[in-house]
């Protein structure tokens, strides 16, 4: 297995967070210098062998009876089932070519520094930002991912504000580069393009879809939600619990690429968040 591991003290030159939709809120100044974490596993990921359980509808006999006469007669009842829906890409494609349930107590996703600590626990991945407000730490790991659907469900355990994690996908070789979908503690979501110039010194956060309000996120920091992309070729689809919820294209990063995360806070040190699985399914 091997990993890279870098840390660069940088000057925030991009649209980094600049199109926050609420009135009244401002964003990080430009002048902010934050330094960045990288970390980049290149050893493949054993498949979930667990297998998904299908829940097929069925009908239920019940038998009346007249209490007038002592004849009795069968009554189908249909039993009431929910119908699938069918724009869920999880339900659309099936079950999900690889998972990862972090179900042990330790795994190749584990790293710690004074900034930023990704710890696998109790069936879960948690991420926190600790020390430095905009300090963006991100994780990149196998699967390479190119026409494909990848999903995590996350519960953010604090938050608010721009607090905020990112859904990395198409990450490249050396990890400094990839597209990000972001979910902030307060509701919103916007897509993003990382580009981290090493020799400059500098990193540019490119935007690709500014932030917007999504109704499937007003309860992010008290429930659990399912976070995916849908990317195929330059065009993107994001979901939030399997329901669409905007669309971007860039056609920046052709290649397949590395999926992963990524989290800063603005307003809470020590804001954490769990991913409980991440898994994805290739489309054609």
């Amino acid at each position: 297995m091997k990993k890279l591991t870098l840390v660069i003290n940088i000057l925030i030159l991009s649209v980094l967070l600049t199109s926050c939709n609420l009135p009244g809120r401002g964003e990080p100044t430009v002048d902010i210098v934050a330094t960045q974490v990288a970390k980049m596993l290149t050893e493949a990921v054993e498949e979930d062998e667990e297998a998904t359980e299908t829940i097929t509808p069925s009908l239920t006999l019940m038998e009346t009876i007249n209490e007038a006469t002592p004849t009795q007669t069968a009554t189908i009842i249909e039993t009431p089932t929910l119908t699938p829906d069918v724009s869920d890409p999880a339900m659309q494609l099936g079950s999900p070519v690889w998972t990862q349930d972090f179900s042990g107590s330790t795994s190749s996703w584990d790293f710690e520094y004074d900034e930023a600590v990704f710890e696998t626990s109790s069936g879960y991945l948690s991420l926190t930002a600790k020390v430095i407000a905009n300090y963006h730490s991100w994780y990149v790991s196998s699967p390479k991912l190119k026409n494909a659907y990848v999903e995590a469900t996350i519960q953010m355990m604090n938050g608010s504000g721009l607090d905020r994690f990112g859904l990395v996908v198409k990450a490249s070789s050396d990890g400094q580069q990839f597209y990000f979908l972001t979910i902030t503690a307060d509701g919103q979501w916007g897509f993003f393009r990382m580009e981290n110039d090493i020799p400059n010194n500098v990193i540019n956060i490119h935007e690709i879809q500014g932030y917007q309000t999504a109704e499937q996120l007003n309860d992010i920091t008290t429930k659990p939600h399912r976070i995916g992309i849908w990317m195929k070729g330059s065009s993107f689809t994001f979901y939030i619990d399997g329901e669409e919820i905007g669309t971007a294209s860039d056609s920046t990063l052709t290649n397949e690429g590395y999926t992963g995360f990524l989290i800063a806070y603005a307003n809470t040190s020590g804001f954490t968040v769990q991913v409980d699985d991440l898994r994805y399914w290739n489309i054609p």
